[in-house]
């Protein structure tokens, strides 16, 4: 009966099994081992008993009191979906983790595209602020060309209106004289006098106004100067500083690489030391042998110089004994020459003998002194051979306390090497920090020679404000002198009027009275009086043509401002617009770093719960190991709560997600396993035959 029962439990299971298998494929990873093993036993116990329900509900109680990781399986699910869904997972998996990948490479899309839009930004910002400057710039030159003009205005409009009065008066004189008005009398006189004095003084008071003002921006210009050469000697100090602190930097570099060089050539030298002393001891050995297979030569070579020394001198003795029979010759010689005389005939043959054998002799003698000279020198040499040796001899003692003393002096160097060493290496604990600190000290000198060359910057143009400043006044003050210029010459020309007026009264007064009611009449030529009225007009013309010239200058230099600042305008909003982008393409690169830090979060989250459950798995095999010995009942055995322990996933790289095996996969495996062992051999069979293509199908897609 319990064949049976066993047989159509693994019936009813296969039947299940090809039922849920479809579904089963298409669960989300994120799924946990504990909701497929009670989505499968909730359809394993569909057509089981009341009696094994509750055996199975009493397992799992045993279980869960020994491990956590176990889920009460009482009310069983009827489909994988609704377990699925109860425990708030994705059936499609598929679908999700490709909505994944590709949310993930959209978003690093964005990321490149705005990291590569970033630099192009800034470019287009640093472009708008360069036309900004330039626009400013071009605004201030504007600005300056315009008050140079109203101030060519107000010049011209002041000469139009003293021209204007200068024809009423002269008019108005034209007409006193055409009247005979005497000059005590004359208006047109004395209005001229006061309108020169009330223009001199006019021109003295802006003269000295502007003279004031020159004074106070020549003060701000010294000011200014002087404060531009004490920002120059700031930012040359800072400059200093900053090259000092390089240099302190490259100091301290070359100093590490020294330190370096010098442990290096510390232990070379220590091992070159040990190599010395050693071939030292070696040397000093084979010198001694040495020393003293010369000094037994030099014995030799001492008593062959001796047996020669004895040689030469019995060669000198018998050169001596020779010279004595040489003199003993000649004076037979002298004897022969003597007796020659007398006995030439009989002994000239003797002297011949004579003459031959004192050649000989002499032959000997020569012979004798080559040898002398020739032991002589030999003598001499092998002497100057011998001192040397002699020397050498007496420095071999000398040379052996020098090399123990150079063994000391070896034996301190290495010493000396190790301590160096030492410091060496404290020297380069040090230097890092050093070199930091350097670093960083440079770095601040830096930001302050920047900032030092910003307020110079600042301060020139400043400076050249200034002196634009400074030239419109001198304009402005070259303007007033010219002004004063033609009210002196108008006071001029006024006094000389007015001596002229006097002269011709007192001319008339001279002249006698001619006629009734004759007054004093000056009369003026037709001639004059038109060619004086010819000239009121055209001075009249020129100063409307001046005001003309100097309106039409401010209308175009309106013109130019409307256009600077249009174009001042065009580009603030054009740098605007580049500074929205620019933010605009930054949130986007936060956006996507915050996505993708999403992304890894959850897949560290995934992880993290995938371990916990690994986890609970293993207590749960352990719990199923300690209850299957005290199951003693004839009902089948229930279907395992055990999941093989997976291989540790590889580490990957955020946007995959590792191959790992998913825990449904183990709980067919090993659950089909269990049943088949269970199973006739011919079930056992067709199952393993129907089984194996859909697990490889489904381990080829998880691992793809």
């Amino acid at each position: 009966m319990s064949k049976n029962s066993k047989a159509s439990g693994v019936d009813q299971e296969e039947g299940e099994g090809k039922k849920s298998d479809s579904t089963q494929i298409n669960v989300d990873r994120n799924l946990g081992e504990t909701d497929i093993k009670a989505a499968k036993v909730g359809n394993l116990e569909g057509g089981n008993s009341p009696h094994r329900k509750s055996e199975h509900t009493k397992a799992s109680g045993d279980g869960k009191n020994v491990s956590r990781g176990l889920v009460d399986t009482a009310a069983p699910f009827e489909s994988v979906k609704e377990a699925v869904t109860k425990f708030g997972g994705i059936v499609d998996w598929k679908a999700h983790k490709s909505l994944a990948l590709e949310r993930q490479k959209q978003v690093q899309l964005e990321l490149e595209k705005a990291a590569a839009e970033i630099p192009e930004f800034q470019r287009r910002s640093a472009a708008a602020e360069k036309a900004k400057m330039e626009a400013l710039l071009e605004l201030e030159t504007t600005k300056r060309a315009i008050e140079e003009l109203k101030l060519s205005l107000e010049s011209s409009q002041r000469a139009e209106a003293q021209a204007k009065q200068d024809s009423e008066l002269a008019q108005l004189r034209a007409a006193e004289m055409e009247r005979g008005i005497a000059a005590d009398a004359s208006v047109a006189a004395k209005t001229q006098l006061e309108v020169a004095r009330a223009r001199h003084v006019a021109a003295k008071d802006e003269l000295a106004a502007v003279r004031d003002e020159l004074e106070g921006l020549r003060a701000q210009l010294v000011a200014l100067a002087a404060e531009q050469a004490a920002a120059a000697e700031r930012a040359a100090t800072v400059v200093f500083a900053a090259r000092e602190a390089e240099r302190a930097a490259e100091e301290l570099t070359l100093e590490l690489i020294m330190a370096k060089e010098a442990l290096e050539a510390a232990q070379a030298a220590h091992l070159e030391a040990e190599e010395h002393r050693i071939g030292a001891s070696m040397a000093r050995d084979q010198d001694l042998f040495n020393w003293d297979k010369e000094l037994k030569q030099a014995q030799e070579e001492v008593d062959h110089l001796g047996e020669q020394l004895a040689q030469a001198r019995d060669l000198k003795s018998t050169l001596e004994a020779a010279t004595g029979s040489l003199v003993g010759l000649k004076g037979e010689l002298a004897a022969f020459t003597e007796a020659a005389l007398t006995q030439e005939p009989e002994d000239k043959k003797e002297l011949d003998e004579v003459k031959v054998s004192i050649e000989k002799a002499r032959e000997e003698v020569n012979f004798l002194k080559v040898a002398s000279a020739s032991l002589a020198a030999e003598l001499e040499k092998e002497n100057a051979a011998l001192a040397p040796m002699r020397q050498r001899e007496g420095m071999a003692s000398v040379a052996v306390a020098s090399l123990e003393m150079e063994l000391e002096r070896v034996n301190a160097e290495i010493e000396a090497a190790k301590s160096k060493e030492k410091g060496a290496r404290e020297d380069m604990v040090e230097l890092p920090r050093e070199l930091q600190r350097a670093a960083m000290e440079a770095d601040e000198a830096r930001s302050a020679a920047l900032a030092a060359q910003e307020e110079l910057r600042k301060a020139r143009e400043e400076l050249e404000q200034v002196s634009a400043t400074v030239n419109t006044v001198e304009s402005r003050l070259l303007a007033a002198v010219k002004e004063m210029e033609a009210a002196k010459a108008t006071e001029k020309l006024a006094a000389a009027a007015a001596r002229a007026l006097q002269e011709s009264e007192q001319a008339a007064i001279m002249e006698p009275a001619a006629g009734e009611g004759g007054g004093a009449a000056v009369t003026l030529p037709v001639e004059e009086y038109l060619i004086l009225s010819k000239r009121a007009r055209e001075a009249e013309e020129l100063a409307s043509e001046k005001v003309s010239a100097a309106v039409s200058q401010i209308e175009v230099a309106k013109a130019s401002e409307t256009r600077s600042l249009e174009a001042l305008a065009a580009a603030m909003a054009e740098l605007a617009v580049k500074k929205e982008a620019l933010k605009a393409a930054t949130e986007r690169a936060d956006k996507a770093k915050e996505g993708k830090l999403a992304v890894e979060q959850e897949l560290r989250a995934w992880r993290s719960e995938h371990v916990q459950r690994r986890k609970s798995g293993v207590g749960a095999r352990s719990a199923a190991v300690a209850a299957a010995p005290s199951a003693n009942s004839p009902q089948p055995p229930s279907p395992p709560t055990v999941v093989e322990e997976p291989p540790p996933p590889k580490p990957a790289a955020p946007p995959t997600y590792p191959a790992e095996p998913s825990p449904p996969k183990t709980y067919l495996r090993e659950s089909r396993e269990g049943d088949a062992a269970a199973a006739p051999p011919e079930t056992k069979a067709r199952k393993k035959k129907s089984l194996f293509p859909r697990l490889s199908t489904f381990l080829g897609k998880k691992k793809t």
